[in-house]
């Protein structure tokens, strides 16, 4: 419990509005892996390309039809504890190899594997190469440019790893936790940690370009629009960072932490923060467009998703396992889909414009689909490997 305590001491929960308190501190205590009975839980990821879902289905990373919830294959192919939980989000170079390579990462081996995909997604892969260097459990997910993977690690440290062969290019240290998603721009990868700073690197040698001290930890993966960085953090602020000058040009307070990544839609960012309160911002006059205070009666950690046209926003609930949709026009509630024994919904919505996805924890579906349009449960069977 030293760990959570210091860990709460950093992450200032002084603008939680008190019904929300409670609440988040356990999700911190879910998340953040403490020991002492409780269950180490954390957030799954799952990404979607070309009609194939690449899970981080907690005991194992699996590939599954998009439409159907057929089990493709699993990672590993045996239940092995001293691999599991994956909570990392896959991540798909798509250039690797006739097929493409899946990079995943594992919690409790603090290992980074290469997945050499076959020319069919129901082909198993074969493990190409890992990467066993890490201090600390991953968390986040990593993104890949200029033949690099990079992704941080809990123990404070950003690697970039050559898809190629696994080899480490470079890596950098930051004072904390990494829980965020790198992002690259322009031969700049971004690096928000929960020391308070982002970290701007140069992307071929990692070398420290210039740095900047935001009012709280963050966790959220840093955005870009219209020449800025716009990041959240657990302060409950906004900034927009001008990068030509690497300072912070304007802030936004909101009500709650900013835990979940805002949703970008043309010139539009879409916020929720941790207490559900949303929040529409132009980016390029900085105009707030709407605020919803009060939207959602729930925790919200993940990060919503637009429907096709942008004109529906999807927000996920995280004790109830709600889903809430809103009319992006002005953040009015068109519906709210409520399923029995729904699990809680800690993790990034997901959506191919006809069916939304979602990754819940305390159940054994692990991953459901519902029709966008009329919020029906698909797949009603738990998914069983053929």
């Amino acid at each position: 419990m030293k760990y959570w305590r210091g860990l709460r001491d950093r992450l200032s929960v002084y603008r939680l509005r008190t019904p929300f308190i409670l609440g988040v501190l356990l999700l911190l205590v879910v998340l953040s892996g403490c020991q002492g009975g409780l269950r180490h839980e954390s957030w799954p990821g799952m990404s979607l390309v070309d009609g194939t879902l690449y899970v981080a289905n907690l005991e194992h990373v699996q590939a599954l039809n998009a439409e159907t919830g057929k089990v493709y294959w699993s990672f590993p192919s045996e239940d092995d504890k001293n691999i599991r939980p994956f909570y990392s989000k896959p991540i798909l170079a798509e250039d690797y190899s006739p097929s493409g390579l899946l990079l995943i990462a594992g919690y409790k081996d603090k290992t980074v594997y290469a997945l050499q995909l076959g020319e069919s997604p129901a082909e198993r892969p074969d493990e190409l190469w890992r990467f066993d260097e890490a201090v600390g459990q991953y968390v986040g997910s990593g993104t890949i440019a200029n033949g690099l993977f990079i992704i941080g690690n809990g123990d404070g440290t950003v690697y970039a790893l050559n898809i190629a062969d696994g080899n480490l290019a470079w890596s950098f240290r930051t004072g904390d936790r990494i829980w965020s998603t790198p992002l690259a721009v322009d031969g700049i990868v971004y690096v928000a940690s929960l020391d308070h700073f982002l970290y701007a690197l140069d992307i071929a040698s990692g070398v420290e370009l210039w740095k900047i001290e935001m009012q709280g930890a963050i966790s959220a993966t840093p955005v870009y629009a219209n020449d800025s960085i716009w990041i959240g953090d657990f302060s409950s602020t906004l900034s927009r960072i001008n990068i030509a000058t690497h300072s912070v040009e304007w802030t936004y307070m909101v009500e709650a932490w900013l835990w979940a990544t805002p949703i970008l839609d043309g010139s539009t960012l879409y916020i929720v923060d941790v207490g559900g309160n949303l929040y529409a911002l132009d980016t390029e006059t900085n105009a707030v467009l709407w605020t919803r205070s009060g939207a959602i009666a729930d925790i919200v950690h993940g990060s919503p998703v637009l429907n096709d046209d942008g004109t529906r926003l999807y927000v996920a609930g995280f004790e109830k396992g709600e889903i809430h949709v809103f009319d992006t026009e002005n953040g009015s509630l068109v519906r709210t889909w409520t399923q029995k024994d729904a699990g809680r919904l800690p993790g990034d919505l997901v959506t191919d414009g006809v069916r939304l996805y979602t990754l819940p924890i305390l159940i054994p579906d692990h991953v459901q689909a519902y029709d966008l349009f009329t919020g029906d449960r698909l797949w009603p069977e738990v998914q069983v490997q053929e």
